[in-house]
């Protein structure tokens, strides 16, 4: 009877180690599988952090290029008009000077 409890509780030990065993094999697994698919949903952050950079860049790269060719635009239509505005004055200046000239030499 003694040999047959002794044989049960060898058992019951026999059990509980593999019992013991087969979790940490399992849990072993369950970290693999958690950090294989942590890597995965880092991964695709990454990606999408790349994708959401470079639109954000070609965005600001548009938005600079637009606003870049309007001040160009404004900056040429202002020298237009000075330019416009100089020849209006050119005939005036010209008989400025001439006049200048003509009454320092009558005077001289």
């Amino acid at each position: 009877m003694f040999t047959e409890e002794l044989n049960i509780i060898r058992q019951a030990e026999d059990q509980a180690d593999a019992l013991k065993k087969d979790a940490r094999v399992q849990a072993r697994k369950l970290i693999e599988q958690a950090n294989t698919e942590a890597g995965r949903i880092i991964s695709e952050a990454e990606a999408k952090a790349k994708d959401c950079f470079a639109a954000l860049v070609a965005d600001g790269q548009e938005k600079a290029q637009s606003e870049y060719d309007e001040a160009i635009a404004q900056a040429g239509k202002a020298c237009e008009q000075m330019a416009a505005e100089a020849g209006n004055k050119q005939d005036q200046i010209v008989k400025f000077i001439s006049e200048r000239i003509v009454m320092s030499s009558v005077n001289n």
